[in-house]
């Protein structure tokens, strides 16, 4: 059973491609299909592997480049967690990461938790921050209590 809220959303999505100028394969109606079915973090790779496995002939260059128009367009979002490839997710809900480097537990905030850090950076230096790019490491609750028992 289809979602309509989903339907309206793809709709949304591939209404901004046509209207950039860009044709709506299938290839790129699937690889939109994908990310917006998954759970949220996702890498290219995994989006080609799903999209393959119905249309084998998409390219993972095709991947690339359709996330590549999506960013831009400001539908998606790419993040770099730790070491690992760069994952994206739709920007309907903005959020900075943090990642634990003991156990890769990775915590999601609301992109307005550094808007006090912002201001101050804007204020005191010029700077814009943006950072939603990368995670913030450190160390989860979890781990930290962990190791103060071990200690």
């Amino acid at each position: 059973m289809s979602d309509p809220a989903a339907d309206d959303r793809l709709g949304e999505i591939l209404e901004l491609l046509r209207a950039d100028g860009g044709r709506v394969t299938s290839a790129r109606r699937a690889v939109v299909a994908s990310l917006m079915a998954s759970d949220g973090h996702v890498s290219a790779e995994s989006i080609a592997a799903e999209v393959q496995g119905a249309m084998p002939d998409v390219s993972v260059s095709t991947v690339y480049r359709t996330l590549e128009v999506l960013e831009r367009l400001g539908q998606v979002e790419h993040v770099h967690l730790g070491h690992g490839p760069s994952l994206y997710h739709l920007a309907d809900r903005r959020h900075v990461h943090l990642l634990c480097r003991r156990c890769d537990r990775v915590i999601e905030l609301p992109d307005t938790y550094l808007a006090d850090l912002a201001d101050r950076l804007a204020d005191d230096h010029g700077f814009v921050l943006e950072p939603r790019h990368f995670a913030l490491l450190g160390t989860c609750a979890e781990c930290a209590a962990r190791a103060d028992q071990a200690g």
